[in-house]
């Protein structure tokens, strides 16, 4: 694997035990996106993206239909050279989500809509949560959604 050098939030999210099963995916799809650009040519890395490995299956995410076409051809390959590297993937799932420069433009400052059963989720995270740079992080956000008072 290839070793990643923490960021803020990684060291943040490191120090709260709780959140250890997140940071531990996040790794995960990390050093999955490195072997995969690493394994495509640089034109076709630069429109594919790494989404999740779950039970096995590899979604990846490409830019365009023409991307995603190309990648199908070289799924068996990936899959290989991942297993050979001890991943466990056996099989690869694409999607199609234009992201590049003609898409949609991005806004400046990202917008988040939270649902109202994740709103509910995230205060029982919150509550439950001992003392930490990570409670703070939550508290934050959920204070800018309205849903927590200052303390």
């Amino acid at each position: 694997m290839i070793p990643f050098r923490l960021t803020k939030i990684d060291r943040v999210l490191s120090a709260d035990g709780e959140l250890q099963p997140v940071v531990a995916k996040v790794r995960d799809l990390r050093a999955l996106a490195g072997i995969v650009d690493g394994f495509l040519s640089a034109d076709l890395a630069r429109t594919i993206r790494v989404g999740n490995l779950k039970d096995g299956k590899l979604t990846l995410i490409a830019e365009h239909s023409a991307a995603a076409a190309k990648l199908q051809l070289l799924a068996p390959a990936l899959i290989r050279i991942l297993q050979d590297r001890r991943w466990q993937v056996n099989s690869v799932s694409l999607r199609v989500q234009p992201n590049g420069p003609g898409a949609m433009p991005r806004p400046s400052r990202k917008t988040v809509h939270f649902s109202t059963h994740a709103l509910d989720r995230l205060r029982e995270l919150h509550a439950g949560m001992k003392p930490s740079p990570a409670r703070d992080a939550l508290a934050k956000m959920l204070r800018r959604h309205g849903e927590l008072k200052n303390d």
